[in-house]
């Protein structure tokens, strides 16, 4: 990874007004935000759009920081107002920022449903809304990048031959499953204690067995099978990182507290007991032999338990000393 590499965050706008989308884009770039513009009929500042009808967007599990809304209605008669209980309902774990153009008295309903309110003569606010709730924890950028650079390689070692890119890592706030496949191991340390998360699809690791790319040969793999790839690639991950990072072991297990971490298979959601964002990472790989189809892994950081980035960067700086100074070298 390079120098230029960036913590992102994908949110969802629905705005159309001029003036507030150009502020809007503004904050973006300001505060490394990923703007997903809902389709009005204007997109003039060039934000991304995508489809014009935010409940299929919600719906299509895309995972995002936080969503922007505005009080004037769109050209279908839409306001924030009529969405943003919907969406709460929906999903009640992103944050809503809602943008003021009348001075009325809002019902309790949307009160609660809606985490900050902004106008465009106050961006100060509407900095300090997402700092506070998208930015709220700080992640080492050079953890990031061991994080990517360690599950990249082994990617590409359980799958000799293929490539692997990475989009930028991201934070989120949603609770969404991507796919039918997911493992989870722990991460403890004395600086973190929460779960790595590994997640992709059943249809898209049969066809890499079937490809005969794995150390499996099998074109009618079995359930058995089709688990030992993603849990071999979240073991392997695992080592690696435990052994560059995790030296210090937190010894003060009798006071550690337990979260229960909840499942709702029809609603593709998990709940870590935390609504701290969480660092991202997608993976695509690609065969350029072209024998299995491009696929993807998501990979999360849930630091729920436990969270000191400021021991990991002393930890750090302590193996670089060590380094420096020949006690260590790096293999």
């Amino acid at each position: 990874m390079s120098e230029t590499t960036k913590i992102v965050s994908k949110v969802l706008i629905h705005e159309f007004e001029t003036v507030a989308l150009t502020v809007l884009k503004d904050v973006c770039i300001e505060n490394n935000l990923v703007g997903l513009k809902v389709s009005t009929g204007d997109n003039s500042v060039g934000l991304k759009d995508s489809s014009n009808d935010i409940h299929e967007i919600l719906a299509s599990n895309v995972e995002l920081g936080a969503i922007f809304l505005t009080e004037s209605e769109d050209c279908n008669g839409v306001s924030g107002l009529d969405l943003c209980v919907k969406i709460h309902q929906e999903r009640p774990e992103l944050p809503i920022f809602l943008r003021r153009i009348k001075g009325n008295e809002l019902s309790g309903a949307v009160q609660e449903a809606v985490t900050g309110f902004y106008d465009t003569n106050n961006i100060h606010k509407l900095n300090e809304l997402i700092n506070e709730y998208i930015c709220s924890m700080y992640y080492p950028i050079e953890l990031a990048q061991g994080f990517q650079e360690i599950s990249n390689k082994v990617f590409e070692d359980l799958i000799p031959g293929s490539q692997v890119r990475c989009d930028y890592p991201y934070l989120v706030k949603d609770q969404i499953i991507y796919g039918e496949l997911f493992s989870l191991i722990p991460l403890e340390s004395d600086w973190c204690r929460g779960y790595m998360m590994l997640q992709t699809t059943e249809n898209e690791i049969l066809d890499l067995i079937r490809s005969d790319r794995t150390a499996i040969h099998s074109t009618r793999p079995s359930r058995y099978e089709i688990n030992s790839i993603l849990n071999e690639a979240t073991n392997m991950i695992w080592g690696s990182v435990k052994s560059r990072y995790f030296t210090n072991v937190d010894t003060n297990a009798e006071n550690r507290t337990h979260v229960p971490i909840i499942v709702n298979h029809s609603q593709k959601h998990i709940s870590f007991g935390s609504t701290e964002p969480q660092l991202c990472f997608k993976y695509t790989v690609h065969d350029p032999e072209h024998k299995f189809q491009d696929f993807t892994l998501h990979q999360r950081l849930i630091f729920n338990l436990n969270w000191s980035p400021e021991k990991f960067a002393d930890s750090d700086k302590i193996i670089e000393e060590f380094v420096d100074g020949g006690e260590l070298e790096f293999f």
